[in-house]
């Protein structure tokens, strides 16, 4: 693993640990997490003492965090319409459709409840989430009012809240944190600050990108922690929740977690010593490989000498494109609700609809990209699969 000693700098927002920067991230491209371009010249580290692969969240990160916030505009892709999760098989369903539908595995729910959104974005979750459970009364947290009008007609949805936790002064018995936890610099502190907002036998579900899985996901620069199935209950139990269900890949490259509040016996859970024996050991060799192979990936489509066109319109996407430059003309995604629209100012195309004898780039994980072209094996183009 290829890491550089920086015991003076920032030190590991999970353990307080040394952290080692990863040599050769600071050369690509980032994106945010609504991808759009970003900058080069960002940091990732591993912690030498529990294995938490990080974004160190120095003054420098948090300035950059709240300039990607001031202009966000999640699925912009699709005009707002919630991003479609695609399996092997070409299989689609709304993602926040598949977590409902994982819920109702992991933990059976009463009919009726409270629960919170924390970082609700347009409402796609509490939409799904109202689909199921009716009875339930729903709320939502957000930095901005933007969606306000639209959160607020969803049915069961009695509140918007705007701004930190502490504008919330109600409890409830789930607690949601849908693509949120990655980005919260002090991931333990903010979960214990939860308890105060839960009933007794209160539940909290979390959904984060699978950094095992993942490998783009370390491109996004308002990710601050790249969790895997090693790090993230260790972070989950040190804040005082017991896990109950825990499973990776039921929404591809994610990580799903359930876990209950503890009440009155939460402090024999919490611990601030968790430079311990569940040192993960996979995560900084992972993330280093998943460098290596970016690069890789990178030098493979910069080599191409004629334009081109890429397959999606998400991070690795927006990532390989924003790399490239003019070099790419055109989109191409299976998701409806993008076809037809336009992307970084380039059109985005149907399957159906790849330009005749195009030279399409594929950037996903290689087993998904051969997957694709399998399944596109009638189009007249020339696919361009990643490195394995």
């Amino acid at each position: 693993m290829n890491t550089t000693n920086n015991s003076s700098s920032h030190h590991c927002h999970i353990c307080d640990g040394v952290l080692q920067s990863l040599n050769g991230f600071q050369t690509l491209v980032q994106v945010t997490s609504d991808c759009r371009p970003w900058r080069t010249g960002g940091r990732l580290a591993v912690c030498s003492s529990c294995g938490a692969v990080q974004k160190p969240a120095t003054p420098a990160w948090m300035e950059e965090a709240n300039e990607i916030y001031a202009h966000y505009d999640i699925y912009s892709q699709g005009g707002g319409a919630e991003q479609t999760a695609f399996d092997a098989g070409g299989a689609s369903a709304a993602r926040s459709s598949k977590i409902v539908e994982w819920l109702a595995i992991a933990g059976k729910l009463p009919s009726i409840g409270k629960m919170l959104d924390i970082g609700c974005g347009n409402g796609a979750f509490l939409r799904a989430f109202s689909q199921s459970y009716p009875g339930w009364e729903l709320a939502g947290l957000e930095l901005s009012d933007r969606n306000r009008t639209t959160i607020e007609a969803i049915p069961g949805v009695t509140q918007l809240h705007i701004g930190a936790l502490t504008e919330v002064n109600q409890k409830f018995d789930l607690i949601v944190l849908i693509h949120a936890l990655e980005h919260i610099p002090d991931p333990v502190a903010y979960l214990r600050s939860l308890t105060g907002h839960l009933n007794p036998g209160g539940r909290l579900l979390i959904e984060v990108p699978d950094l095992t899985s993942s490998p783009f996901d370390i491109l996004i620069a308002d990710h601050t922690t790249h969790f895997t199935a090693a790090v993230l209950p260790r972070v989950i139990n040190a804040a005082g929740f017991t896990v109950q269900s825990l499973e990776s890949g039921f929404i591809p490259k994610e990580l799903s977690l359930l876990a209950q509040f503890c009440g009155d016996l939460a402090k024999d859970k919490i611990t601030d010593n968790l430079q311990t024996s569940d040192f993960d050991a996979d995560g900084g060799k992972k993330a280093a490989a998943h460098i290596a192979w970016l690069q890789a990936l990178y030098a493979q489509a910069s080599a191409e000498k004629n334009d081109c066109g890429i397959f999606g319109t998400s991070i690795s996407a927006t990532w390989l494109a924003a790399s490239l430059g003019d070099q790419v003309r055109f989109f191409i995604d299976e998701d409806a609700n993008r076809i037809g629209r336009s992307h970084m100012g380039r059109p985005i195309f149907s399957p159906a609809d790849t330009p005749q004898g195009s030279t399409l780039l594929v950037p996903l994980r290689a087993d998904i990209a051969q997957a694709i072209a399998r399944r596109f094996d009638q189009l007249e183009c020339r696919f361009v699969l990643p490195p394995a």
